[in-house]
Order: structure tokens, then C-alpha cells, then sequence
């Protein structure tokens, strides 16, 4: 591992770290990233919405795009409660979940203790 890739990997192991331990913080990115999936405005995430942020974050990080297949999946294991949308609770336990896994790659790759 390089110097900066060592780095990189600290800085996010730090910053999400902090954001999982501040509730105003990780709130405030979940409003965010909620706010910037929720194109119409309305409350819930729709299967369309996801596809579409989905689609963007492919792209801007020069991956294949995802299949809609795959997009539904996510979309059904995201619906906690099975009612057609994803809503901003829904959404926070996805993200608590990805930003925790995240903490542990890191930590893994950096050989810290857990």
C-alpha cells in the first residue's frame, strides 16, 4: 500500500468513524444523500429514484451500469416494510450499515484494532 493510498484509507476511517459517532452529522448526510435521490420531492424513495442515483454513481465512477434486475433487488432489500418506497429511516439504516462495514475495511486494511 502506498503512502496516500495509507492515508486516504485513514481519512475515511477517521471521518466515518466521527459521522457514525455524531448523530447531528450522520443526519445531516442522510438528509443530504436522501435529498438528492428524492427527485420529485416526495417523502419516498421510488424503484425510479434509486435507479437513477444508482445509475449516476456508476457512472461517475466509470462502472458497467447496473442491471435493472439488480436495481430491484436493492430496491426490495432497502423497502424494509414492503410498501413500494424507501423512506429516509429506511434509507439511515442502510447507510449506518454501509458506513459501519466501511469503518471495518478500513481498520482491516490498516491492520487497527476493531
Amino acid at each position: 500500500m502506498t503512502k496516500q493510498e495509507e492515508a486516504e484509507l485513514r481519512e475515511t476511517h477517521e471521518s466515518l468513524s466521527v459521522l457514525l459517532s455524531d448523530e447531528g452529522a450522520f443526519d445531516a448526510v442522510l438528509d443530504a444523500v436522501f435529498a438528492k435521490m428524492d427527485s420529485n420531492g416526495d417523502g419516498q424513495l421510488d424503484l425510479n429514484e434509486l435507479e437513477s442515483y444508482l445509475q449516476g454513481c456508476c457512472a461517475g465512477l466509470g462502472l458497467a451500469q447496473p442491471q435493472p434486475q439488480q436495481v430491484q433487488g436493492v430496491f426490495k432489500q432497502l423497502d424494509l416494510d414492503n410498501d413500494r418506497g424507501i423512506s429516509r429511516d429506511e434509507l439511515a439504516v442502510f447507510l449506518r450499515h454501509f458506513f459501519q462495514e466501511q469503518v471495518k475495511y478500513c481498520a482491516l486494511k490498516l491492520h487497527l484494532p476493531r
